[in-house]
């Protein structure tokens, strides 16, 4: 599906619905990730990919703004910082005991996510829980600034989503999406699934110097949202292919500019060119964290870590795609795995009930 959406982007009178919503939706998204990114580049943030990444996701994975909303958001962001200054700055000397701290961490996050109305704070909380995990792990990182950057971050993203709500409202009211049945064995085995392998993922990132490999955590974690093994496996071949087309079109950003890529007046309109058509195909798919998802999420990353004079985008694309493919084959292995394991127990079986 998201590959023929991919095919029609451009041409979106066949079968593919786009309506006036997802229209505004686009430029929700296009205009608060260069917004962020226009900041975050003035100010020139340390963690500028906070900046980016937060208010790009927020406005992608949830199309309506309110109060909950934005209590999710923020609440999310505080509490992941108090964890991790326990986690890392008193547990570190245990690891063992840091482990399945972390572990039951991921496994009450995601049970957020499994249950529904907590979805958003759940899932903020993984992708703010790994990223921080990662950086912090490293003795170069100044926590005073990663975790004051991940707040403002937060605060700026749920205001900018405010905001564009404010100025591109959606044409009609939006349907709530429809609430999906589980029993409790299937519950049980979502969030153990992925806590375990995300706990896992954290492990191998850890033992590992991989430092600069964002994208590759980021795409390990961002598979496990559909929480089973056969959503696991369409999101990680949505991921690579999203990930291919955000890393192809900076490298043609890059190619077209050439010495003029540290020259923000010419850089921005062709970030906001592939924020827009990124964005498109996000809203056009409607699957969640598709191929449109993965290539803005790639630009917010990318443009938001690397964007900095005689900086080598270059290499950093061929670094990245390769990376990402990596971790997704070592990520669906471990999903795998630990999906059989699950389902040999009658507690934590994944059965999918056919439509009678």
């Amino acid at each position: 599906m998201s590959i023929n959406t991919l095919a029609r982007v451009f041409t979106p009178h066949g079968n593919i619905v786009y309506t006036a919503n997802d229209f505004r939706q686009t430029l929700r998204i296009m205009a608060a990730g260069v917004t962020a990114l226009s900041i975050s580049s003035f100010y020139n943030t340390s963690y500028g990919v906070f900046f980016v990444i937060y208010p790009i996701m927020l406005l992608s994975l949830v199309p309506v703004f309110n109060r909950h909303v934005a209590k999710q958001f923020i609440f999310s962001a505080a509490l992941n910082c108090v964890e991790m200054v326990i986690i890392v700055g008193y547990l570190s000397q245990w690891p063992v005991i840091m482990t399945a701290v972390v572990f039951l961490l991921y496994v009450m996050r995601f049970r957020f996510m499994s249950k529904g109305p907590l979805f958003l704070f759940g899932s903020m909380g993984v992708v703010c829980q790994s990223v921080m995990l990662n950086f912090m792990s490293y003795p170069t990182s100044d926590w005073h600034t990663l975790l004051f950057s991940n707040m403002e971050a937060s605060v700026m993203a749920v205001g900018l989503s405010a905001l564009m709500h404010y100025l591109l409202p959606d044409v009609e009211p939006r349907k709530p999406p429809p609430l999906i049945e589980k029993d409790a064995a299937r519950v049980r085995h979502e969030y153990l699934l992925s806590g375990t392998v995300a706990t896992l993922n954290f492990v191998v990132f850890q033992m590992a110097d991989l430092s600069d490999s964002l994208s590759a955590l980021m795409a390990g974690i961002l598979i496990l949202f559909p929480m089973h093994y056969r959503g696991a496996v369409l999101s990680s071949l949505w991921r690579v292919v999203g990930v291919v087309i955000g890393c192809l079109y900076v490298l043609l950003v890059q190619l077209v500019l050439y010495d003029h890529s540290s020259h923000m007046v010419l850089m921005m309109p062709l970030i906001a060119l592939g924020f827009a058509f990124s964005a498109r195909l996000h809203v056009m798919e409607k699957v969640g964290a598709g191929v449109g998802f993965a290539s803005i999420t790639t630009l917010g990353i990318m443009f938001g870590q690397n964007l900095h004079p005689d900086t080598d985008l270059v290499f950093s694309d061929l670094y990245r795609i390769s990376s990402v493919t990596v971790s997704l084959l070592i990520t669906l292995t471990m999903v795998f795995l630990v999906h059989l394991i699950l389902n040999r127990f009658a507690a934590t079986r994944y059965v999918v009930k056919s439509e009678p």
